[in-house]
């Protein structure tokens, strides 16, 4: 117990000495900090940055809904061979995945088309999305205030519309929207509904929308010939779990060939894409780009470092004469050694503490004024703080063992 008290005291009394040494020349303490703060503010940043794309994407994901199979009438590319004719996807398509591929619970036909809106004096633009009342179950969404499209709705072609909270406040502040009446590409429209705000992810607003009967957006305001009456633009297929949804996916794809008779060796004429492959595709796109900001920014690190071991042997030679009056005062070449890596490790703590707090008032901008998540976690902090101090005691090492080695008599000499 002696001994640990008595290191820790040794420990303390060379940090004591080390802040001396620092306040001394705090210009240039200063000055050799900022490429420590610099390197560790860039690190951070980085690692907060891909930490929260990783979080956009889960949310996006969110947004879409879960266990979710995507069909689009493209060619899917991936599957190599002789290109195939253009894609086609309909409505009956759709109805005959619900009825023939197991673990299917429903499914959203869908168009899609970008509209100008105009109600109350204020107009916006925006995406509208042509659907049947399954839209909502399979993408995991509402109305938080009046209702969403029914049935008869879709079979009328209702000229009736739920809008996205954005497109909300844009047409009409703070008031309520339903009952109200507004035109889409001069087209009278009814809101009926206020959709449950889904937030932003990965700079796409989920509240940006309208969403209205498929035959409403057909008939009135597709502006793109269709090669058939009930043509669709993409399709939301939703399963119970995750193991019917990866089993489902290639029943999809078995089925559609089979009603398009896709010759064998061509490519399919449509794309099936899962939730669960999007995540993984995106995360791992996400993960290579959230390695190459951290190999960018730890170029400034060991700048930093470099610059750490310079400073420390100018420190060295300045103090030839204090090193060699200790070591003929009694000191041990390892308590000079650890007196100098001790200054290194401080003078790289207190650099990467303050990268770390300009750090977090990045994020913190990023959050407010991009609506970006940047987190940076107590994980994330403590490493910094303990990377930065393992940067001075690696960089301060020569500079150490150097000031370690000198001979008492000629540092004694030295001027």
């Amino acid at each position: 117990m002696r001994r640990l008290l008595a290191s820790l005291s040794g420990w303390g009394v060379n940090v004591a000495i080390a802040l001396t040494a620092l306040r001394v020349n705090l210009m240039r303490s200063i000055l050799t900090a900022l490429g420590v703060m610099i390197g560790v503010f860039s690190v951070i940043l980085a690692v907060a940055i891909g930490a929260g794309a990783q979080v956009s994407v889960t949310e996006s994901i969110g947004a879409l809904g879960t266990n979710m199979a995507i069909v689009v009438p493209q060619p899917d590319r991936r599957g190599g061979g002789p290109p195939s004719e253009r894609g086609r996807l309909t409505e009956r398509d759709i109805r005959q995945i619900v009825r023939q591929v197991p673990g299917v619970f429903s499914a959203a036909p869908q168009l899609r088309s970008t509209v100008q809106i105009i109600a109350a004096g204020r107009n916006t633009s925006t995406q509208a999305v042509g659907t049947t009342p399954e839209y909502g179950a399979v993408s995991n969404i509402s109305a938080e205030e009046g209702r969403f499209i029914e049935d008869s709705d879709v079979n009328s072609a209702a000229r009736n519309v739920v809008i996205g909270r954005t497109v909300a406040g844009d047409l009409f502040g703070n008031f309520d929207p339903v009952g109200e009446s507004i035109r889409i590409d001069r087209v009278p429209f009814t809101v009926i509904g206020v959709l449950e705000s889904k937030g932003s992810s990965f700079g796409t607003d989920n509240d940006d929308l309208v969403i209205m009967p498929i035959s409403t957006l057909r008939q009135r305001l597709l502006t793109t010939p269709a090669q058939g009456p009930d043509d669709i633009s993409i399709a939301f297929v939703g399963f119970d779990d995750e193991a019917a949804l990866i089993a489902g996916q290639k029943e999809i794809k078995a089925l559609l060939r089979e009603r398009y008779r896709v010759p064998d060796g061509k490519i399919n004429p449509f794309t099936v894409r899962t939730t669960t492959e999007i995540a993984e595709v995106t995360g791992e796109a996400t993960q290579i780009f959230q390695a190459l900001l951290v190999a960018i920014a730890s170029i400034s690190l060991l700048v930093g470092g470099i610059g750490i071991m310079n400073i420390m042997l100018v420190s060295v030679t300045e103090r030839t004469r204090e090193i060699g009056l200790r070591m003929a005062l009694g000191a041990r070449r390892s308590d000079i050694r650890n007196q100098f890596l001790v200054e290194a490790a401080v003078l790289c703590v207190i650099g990467g503490g303050v990268g770390l707090m300009l750090a977090k008032v990045a994020a913190e901008a990023f959050k407010r004024f991009a609506d970006f998540p940047a987190p940076i976690g107590l994980g994330v902090a403590i490493g910094a703080i303990l990377f930065s101090a393992i940067i001075g005691l690696i960089f301060g090492g020569y500079p150490a063992i150097r000031a370690s080695r000198l001979s008492p008599i000629e540092a004694l000499r030295s001027e």
